[in-house]
């Protein structure tokens, strides 16, 4: 694994506990490193298969 890919998985790891605090997606993608939040919902829908949105609907709404 190269160092851009272990930093892109490690911030897609660390964004994963942030939605569940209540945050925007906008500050999560700028407190993960990202400089926009289109960049991170693109690497995070390429590499889960949904978008943060539907993560934090998932991880509040687990019956759903």
């Amino acid at each position: 694994m190269t160092f851009p890919q272990w930093r892109t998985r490690s911030r897609l790891y660390h964004a994963l506990r942030m939605p569940a605090d209540g945050l925007p997606v906008t500050t999560v993608a700028h407190r993960c490193g990202w400089s926009s939040a289109s960049a991170f919902i693109d690497v995070f829908r390429r590499s889960f298969g949904y978008t943060p949105g539907s993560h934090h609907r998932r991880t509040r709404d687990p019956v759903g």
